[in-house]
């Protein structure tokens, strides 16, 4: 179906990049003797992290030789930052989720073009349900490759918006702050998410309309380019948007590939504009509002979305 698209090698390629390494994950799971590491900053990393982590760059390293590279298992390499594309993995998007056994993770995989993603894979391991969103040819969900359906959020605002935030992305600190944000929108809270930005969050049966994440001292979110750079693809070529909190989208292969000081997420553009005005009513100052990012080359700036 995307025959047509101009990124159909680069779709291939991720499809089987993904497969391979969630089949790989999903072995580990089953055998339950994936060990677990922490790393520098508290967070867990396992032998399945790793794995999937290699697989994904020899596929990579055969099929788009030249193209580089950046995961977050993965040595940051600097010549990226010139690059006019780059991938950009999440081995294990959820690996407090692996170790928990919940089933809730999955295998991330997008290609950046000029500092915004192009094409975007997410597979969960166990279910087997493959997201997949290509610039201009839409967002698709299946059961890995033989069915994809294409997905288009509703064109009406929901009369009673669900709101909610993260544990990765401020929560609990602004708890206080959603709640008001929800009450100003006539929403309710829906809770708070142990996950981050996959593309299932918009799924039905939908958890959020509205997802904002930001925290209430101004500082950065616990949040990676690599957590980001499927979902935000899948959530645009849905229909919803998703941008930072000045309403810009967001900016990858940045010299530091962090998200930065937060983001807003709405399955509707509608919403994500009103959403974004209450936001601002919660933010500590307007420092806590980012400046535009260099992304890659010097030359190049995130650009004004709204």
């Amino acid at each position: 179906m995307f025959h047509e698209s101009p990124y159909r090698l680069q779709v291939e390629t991720a499809i089987q990049a993904v497969t391979e390494a969630a089949a790989m994950v999903l072995e580990l799971y089953e055998r339950q003797n994936a060990n677990a590491y922490a790393k520098e900053d508290g967070s867990p990393v396992t032998d399945a992290d790793l794995a999937s982590d290699r697989i994904i760059r020899r596929i990579l390293g055969e099929r788009q030789p030249g193209v580089p590279i950046l995961t977050e298992e993965g040595v940051d390499q600097s010549a990226r930052l010139g690059a006019h594309r780059v991938w950009i993995a999440d081995p294990i998007d959820g690996t407090q989720q692996f170790v928990e056994r919940t089933g809730n993770f999955d295998v991330l995989l997008a290609l950046v073009e000029d500092g915004r993603p192009v094409v975007g894979v997410a597979l969960q391991p166990t279910t087997g349900r493959l997201c997949l969103a290509v610039a201009e040819f839409g967002a698709w969900v299946g059961e890995r490759t033989e069915t994809l359906t294409r997905i288009s959020l509703p064109d009406q605002l929901p009369a009673v918006p669900a709101v909610g935030t993260s544990v990765w992305f401020g929560a609990p600190m602004n708890l206080g702050a959603v709640e008001r944000i929800a009450v100003h929108l006539g929403g309710e809270i829906a809770g708070v998410s142990q996950i981050g930005l996959t593309p299932r969050i918009v799924l039905e049966p939908r958890a959020f309309d509205l997802l904002v994440g930001f925290r209430s001292d101004g500082d950065e979110i616990s949040a990676a380019e690599w957590d980001f750079a499927v979902g935000d693809l899948f959530l645009h070529e849905a229909g919803g948007r998703l941008t930072d909190l000045a309403g810009r989208r967001l900016a990858y292969n940045k010299a530091t590939p962090r998200v930065g000081r937060g983001f807003v997420a709405a399955i509707h553009p509608a919403l994500h504009e009103r959403a974004l005005e209450a936001v601002a009513r919660e933010l500590p100052s307007p420092a806590a509002i980012p400046k535009p990012l260099v992304i890659g080359r010097r030359d190049r700036v995130t650009s004004s979305f709204r």
